[in-house]
């Protein structure tokens, strides 16, 4: 004769338990003070002069979190990692410093028509000069375009 399966039905606690738990972990991510690296890289250091700056980075960012943060990303488009180098090349430390930077890793996913499968992840830049005891962390997206901003703590870089 037949097979006479019965299937229970998962109960709804079971249902959504895993995008339950996935949804917390993303929030605690990219809501703490440092969001988790969800991929890292052994990027070599560089300096800000070694690339072109964007010459029209010349306003202080309105909001004190912008860029220094993942929830408020510097957002320099074309998918281009080169524009990312731009932007921190545009920058100075408070004094004139010159920055050492190199990329840490990919953090804080974000919904993007631009990104892969409507999903798009932040670069997280580490960035020092002298005299800075800890390094900055510098949050870019290249998935997406925004007008860009001189973030709080940084100046715009004097071109010789």
């Amino acid at each position: 004769m037949g097979n006479n399966r019965t299937f229970e039905k998962k109960p709804f606690c079971m249902k959504y338990f895993l995008p339950t738990v996935f949804l917390a972990l993303f929030l605690v991510s990219c809501g703490a003070k440092q969001p988790a690296i969800l991929s890292s890289s052994t990027n070599p250091t560089e300096t800000a002069t070694a690339h072109e700056p964007f010459l029209d980075v010349t306003e202080m960012a309105p909001n004190k979190k912008y860029a220094l943060s993942g929830e408020y990303p510097v957002m320099v488009g074309e998918k281009s990692v080169s524009n990312q180098r731009r932007y921190i090349a545009s920058l100075a430390g408070p004094n004139g410093e010159e920055l050492i930077f190199h990329r840490r890793g990919s953090c804080c996913p974000y919904e993007s028509e631009n990104g892969m499968m409507g999903s798009a992840l932040v670069d997280v830049y580490e960035v020092m000069y002298d005299g800075l005891k800890e390094p900055i962390l510098l949050y870019i997206s290249f998935y997406d375009e925004g007008p860009l901003y001189i973030p709080h703590g940084f100046t715009k870089r004097k071109l010789n």
